[in-house]
């Protein structure tokens, strides 16, 4: 089944459209059972975790570039 708003394929029994969550045909039979599945891809989610990575990374190579930079300050204003 198709998105009638966005067009994106979406499930069969789907009762909103995973990309832009309108409403979909199947959202008329209230009395069904919804059943609520996260669908996204494994990339969306790796990248969403390589996210995290990177930040800690990007942490802890400020703390070092703050450490070394300091260092070297301290280092050139003994020996001027």
């Amino acid at each position: 089944m198709f998105c009638h708003k966005c067009g994106k394929e979406i499930d069969n029994d789907a009762v909103v459209c995973v990309y832009c969550g309108v409403e979909t045909k199947n959202m008329t039979n209230k009395n069904t059972p919804i059943n609520i599945v996260n669908q996204s891809s494994s990339s969306a989610s790796s990248s969403a975790t390589s996210k995290v990575v990177v930040r800690r990374h990007s942490l802890f190579f400020d703390l070092i570039m703050i450490c070394l930079t300091g260092g070297l300050w301290i280092f050139w204003m003994l020996i001027r």
